[in-house]
């Protein structure tokens, strides 16, 4: 009898013509949603990039963007309007109620801000580590001092838990959620409290690099998710450091095993 995929090369050959390192999941997350009108939570929706993205697949999809940053506000909402079925919170989400917490925001990259400060000793970042030869590259003309001085701006906004959210919302059962909240994605995962069992997939961004004062690692979220019976079914996305050629952060993906077994011969109808 022929084997298919004789070896590790000849599989990850065949996995590429069917799945992508997408940084939303969205290849993989396709083939494992196989319903046109899932109930999404986005957490840490920012402008939208990520709504784009499952909307194209979802159509029908109905997506709760949490993001309390105002900068953001305009662009989710036309984009709400756009696609339908989307509500924006604009609260943060954490493990508690907060009428004002701490969030810092960078004019470098809204992208980068959240409750966690960045370290200005990180020795993981291109830009701020002072030993790097990209640092000149990165900064475009402007001195260190003045860089450090775009970064950590603190704010106030509230925080709301997502069990509260759940619950007063009347949700059965979220299909899906993605936490993109730059190191704490843990806090969110400890405000869900029982409704983790109603959730049956979850995208989570692990960072393993110091650009922040505050990290986790995987034992710290297989510590919620594995009692719950959520197992690890996919790393999806990788960022790679070009300075120091570490890992920096990841995204990944974990499926509720009691929504049912994905096995072998599943795996493979699913790409039939």
């Amino acid at each position: 009898m022929e084997i298919k995929y004789p070896n590790n090369k000849s599989r990850t050959i065949e996995y590429f013509k069917n799945f992508e390192n997408d940084m939303w999941g969205s290849s993989v997350l396709k083939k494992l949603i196989c319903i046109d009108n899932p109930v999404i939570f986005d957490v840490g929706a920012n402008i939208g990039n990520s709504l784009d993205a499952y909307k194209k697949i979802w159509g029908n999809s109905i997506v709760h963007c949490f993001e309390p940053q105002i900068e953001c506000f305009d662009v989710l909402e036309k984009k709400a309007i756009e696609y339908g079925n989307t509500f924006i919170i604009k609260h943060a989400v954490g493990s508690e109620t907060i009428n004002d917490v701490d969030f810092y925001t960078h004019d470098i990259n809204i992208g980068l801000s959240g409750v966690n400060k960045i370290n200005l000793n990180s020795k993981d970042s291109i830009v701020l580590n002072d030993d790097t030869e990209y640092r000149d590259l990165f900064l475009n003309g402007i001195t260190f001092e003045e860089y450090k001085t775009m970064l950590n701006k603190k704010r106030s906004v509230s925080m709301i838990r997502l069990d509260k959210y759940i619950d007063d919302n009347n949700i059965k059962k979220v299909d899906f959620i993605k936490i993109d909240t730059q190191g704490h994605e843990i806090e969110v995962l400890c405000g869900l409290n029982n409704n983790l069992k109603n959730v049956h997939i979850i995208l989570a961004e692990l960072n393993f690099y110091d650009l922040y004062e505050k990290s986790f690692s995987f034992y710290d979220l297989e510590s919620i998710l594995h009692p719950m019976g959520f197992k690890l079914y996919d790393i999806s996305y990788i960022s790679k450091n070009p300075m120091n050629g570490r890992t920096d952060w990841v995204d990944v993906i974990y499926v509720n095993s009691t929504f049912g077994d994905y096995s072998d011969t599943q795996q493979i109808k699913l790409l039939e």
